[in-house]
């Protein structure tokens, strides 16, 4: 019988740090990639060099502009005649 008090689960077995995000992992979820073990959330589906790089330019080329200043901040002579406050 086993006196230690653990039982076979999930949780017990062999652990490892994450290359990347340095999180603690277990090692059956983990997966190499260019010679780094990586975690599930770090691993990225990119079987080629350079695809990843791609993909990055794609998303940042697709001309959207998120966080962009107002009109206001980026022409501020057009605004100083306009009154946008109440006395």
């Amino acid at each position: 019988m086993d006196t230690s008090g653990l039982k076979h689960t999930f949780w017990t077995g062999p652990w490892h740090y994450c290359s990347i995000c340095d999180r603690k992992t277990k090692i059956a979820v983990m997966r190499w990639q260019r010679g780094l073990l990586k975690c599930t959330r770090c691993y990225e589906d990119w079987p080629l060099l350079g695809q990843r790089e791609i993909g990055i330019a794609e998303v940042l080329g697709d001309g959207k502009e998120e966080l962009a200043p107002v009109e206001k901040l980026r022409n501020p002579s057009a605004y100083e005649e306009a009154e946008d406050f109440i006395l």
